[in-house]
């Protein structure tokens, strides 16, 4: 016999779109495969990201970041929940750190939509959304983090745009 919830929780959700310039299979492939030199490309961002747990960034495995965001130093331990290669989505859940200090659910995903059918990526964009729910009334949307994702999107989309 099911139990009925009492409460549903009230998670919410962000997003933004961030137009591409480069190819849009170079740019999941980076967040696919080479993730951890976010470390070089954004030394002001992140101070280092290291798989804790899994196979190289697939389902399940557990990467820990440490960085920085609004001038102070966090860390976050990182669960893959999805990979899908086809629609070039992947997705991570906050399982540790001080992001959940705020946040009970803390989910991010990123997409990369082809726009076109051009080799410039013409139309294509990445979409950035978290996932969440306050820890209390008091706290604010993740705007700050959205942001964030948006000057690291727009760097390695320019990255690749040059390489």
């Amino acid at each position: 016999m099911m139990s009925p919830q009492n409460k549903m929780s009230r998670t919410d959700s962000i997003w933004v779109k961030v137009p591409l310039k480069s190819s849009p299979e170079k740019y999941y492939g980076f967040f696919r495969n080479h993730m951890g030199d976010l470390v070089n490309l954004f030394p002001q961002y992140y101070s280092s990201i290291q798989l804790v747990e899994g196979a190289n960034f697939s389902p399940d495995c557990i990467i820990q970041f440490k960085y920085s965001l609004g001038g102070r130093s966090l860390s976050a331990n990182v669960k893959i929940k999805t990979v899908d290669d086809a629609k070039k989505l992947l997705a991570y859940n906050i399982i540790e750190g001080d992001v959940l200090k705020h946040y009970k659910v803390f989910e991010v995903r990123m997409e990369v939509v082809n726009g076109g059918t051009s080799k410039g990526g013409g139309g294509s964009f990445a979409k950035w959304s978290v996932v969440f729910e306050k820890a209390n009334e008091n706290v604010a949307a993740p705007e700050d983090y959205l942001e964030w994702f948006v000057k690291i999107c727009k760097g390695v989309d320019a990255y690749f745009s040059k390489n």
